[in-house]
């Protein structure tokens, strides 16, 4: 698939790329590095996002080259879609104009593209822009490195999670040799840059944290009030699981973001033997085996109940 997709990307010259709503370092790291070696073959590519990145990803080295909103109604050969099958995940409304391309590691990725490369055994979407960038032999300059480290080192959590592969660690050792960084300048950028609203939303959060079947499982919440007062956009909200999955004794993590009234979008991250995923698709979500994730509607009380009622289900 990866020889294909190569092959394609050879023949177009117009390109597009756009990648999923609300958007993180994976998707973005991995676009970034595709948009610049994609220049450097000569290409005319485009990067169009339906959603800004939070703080600090729109600091990840050529930024400032996505545009906001829709695909321009211009012709383009080819549109290669980030983590995005379809116009549900990416925001993207008129994908069915163009010849599309996914590239994703989500088993339950979309196929509805024209050709569709996922490969849920990645670690990221990074991996698989790396080796496209080999199967292309573009020069990994060190902003395009460095956006695939990032990448790569956002969804492994800093390759502290279990998705966490060797081919994950080679992946990164070779990308801080060609692009001639050292993997502290990423970790600072990625994780050591929040401004002090972040962190006192984060105590709001945190605070609301409860405990359930034996303290086997976490949850907590987000209120859209909790940004009253604080000057702190939504989608800089995102990354909150990742500060609360590491309790001692936790196999399972929920997270629980109010959107509208009675409307959560629910976030499950686990350990060991237990499926994020399978919960997540009852409610027609999906994500990987250990972070996945769905809509509910209904309020929190009863949001709580059933999903725990799956969760402990699965425990048995």
């Amino acid at each position: 698939m990866k020889v294909r997709v190569a092959e394609k990307i050879r023949q177009a010259n117009n390109i597009a790329i756009s990648s999923h709503v609300r958007p993180d370092a994976d998707s973005i790291g991995s676009g970034l590095a595709l948009f610049l070696m994609l220049r450097q073959m000569g290409k005319t590519p485009a990067f169009f996002n339906t959603d800004p990145a939070p703080y600090p990803i729109s600091r990840l080295p050529g930024y400032e080259h996505i545009r906001s909103g829709q695909i321009d109604p211009q012709t383009f050969e080819l549109v290669i879609l980030i983590e995005g099958g379809n116009e549900e995940r990416t925001g993207q409304k008129n994908l069915k104009n163009y010849f599309c391309i996914n590239i994703d590691h989500h088993a339950s990725s979309s196929d509805d593209a024209d050709i569709n490369w996922v490969v849920p055994d990645a670690a990221a979407v990074g991996e698989l822009v790396y080796e496209l960038g080999l199967e292309l032999a573009v020069d990994f300059s060190r902003d395009i490195a460095f956006n695939l480290y990032a990448a790569i080192a956002s969804d492994t959590g800093s390759f502290k999670y279990s998705n966490t592969t060797p081919a994950s660690l080679a992946i990164a050792a070779d990308l801080t040799i060609r692009g001639g960084f050292t993997p502290f300048e990423v970790s600072n950028l990625l994780f050591n840059s929040n401004p002090q609203e972040k962190i006192r939303m984060l105590t709001r959060v945190l605070s609301t944290l409860e405990m359930a079947l034996d303290e086997r499982v976490a949850m907590i919440h987000f209120q859209r009030d909790f940004l009253s007062r604080l000057k702190l956009k939504d989608i800089e909200t995102e990354d909150i699981i990742a500060i609360a999955r590491s309790i001692d004794g936790v196999q399972v993590l929920l997270f629980f973001k109010e959107i509208a009234d009675n409307y959560f979008r629910v976030s499950i991250r686990s350990r060991d033997n237990f499926s994020a995923r399978l919960v997540a698709q009852t409610f027609h979500g999906g994500g990987h085996y250990h972070a996945a994730g769905f809509f509910f509607s209904g309020d929190l009380a009863a949001a709580k109940k059933e999903i725990l009622r799956l969760v402990a289900a699965q425990f048995q």
